[in-house]
């Protein structure tokens, strides 16, 4: 029984990361690290548990607590990381600086592939910051989108922080002098 356990939860970790990763990450090995591992079979979870270190390529997820739900299919349906705080990694291509976040709550919704930041949220890329109670990662976009944790409208609530930095110029300068 316990080796039929150690491979369900060996299996639905083989199954959760590649759609964590983008393309580039996707043939990469995983790696999960944790100080336990429960798995329910009847409600297709699997929850990990004291510093848990989820990597795949360039992608890079921690929390003190990690929960993986799947469908019937046995494909991710959401990825929940919790910490003091969870940190979510990742560079979307070549070309890209990382993107960096953290946040109390890091969801992640497989099927639209969209990391969201719960909570303390931060996201970080090449400088330019979004900071509030919840930021939203479009990975395949990337789009940030930031906003309240509530819809409601009480002027008290926190607000969102968002810094751009000055795009570089490409042209080198030039001296007119003659």
């Amino acid at each position: 029984m316990k080796r039929v356990r150690t491979l369900c939860l060996a299996l639905l970790a083989g199954v959760a990361a590649p759609v964590m990763a983008l393309p580039d990450d996707a043939s990469q090995p995983i790696r999960i690290q944790a100080n336990s591992a429960t798995l329910d079979d009847r409600r297709n979870t699997a929850v990990y548990s004291g510093n848990v270190i989820i990597t795949q390529g360039s992608m890079r997820l921690t929390g003190s607590r990690v929960t993986l739900n799947t469908d019937q299919a046995g494909e991710v349906s959401k990825i929940v990381a919790q910490g003091s705080p969870a940190t979510y990694r990742q560079t979307p291509d070549a070309d890209s600086k990382p993107v960096d976040a953290r946040a109390l709550t890091i969801e992640y919704h497989a099927d639209v592939e969209r990391v969201v930041l719960i909570d303390q949220a931060f996201l970080e890329q090449a400088g330019n910051t979004f900071q509030g109670q919840r930021v939203s990662y479009d990975i395949q976009r990337q789009v940030v989108d930031a906003g309240r944790a509530s819809s409601g409208d009480d002027d008290t609530a926190e607000r969102i922080e968002i810094i751009i930095q000055p795009r570089k110029r490409t042209e080198p300068a030039t001296n007119d002098e003659t």
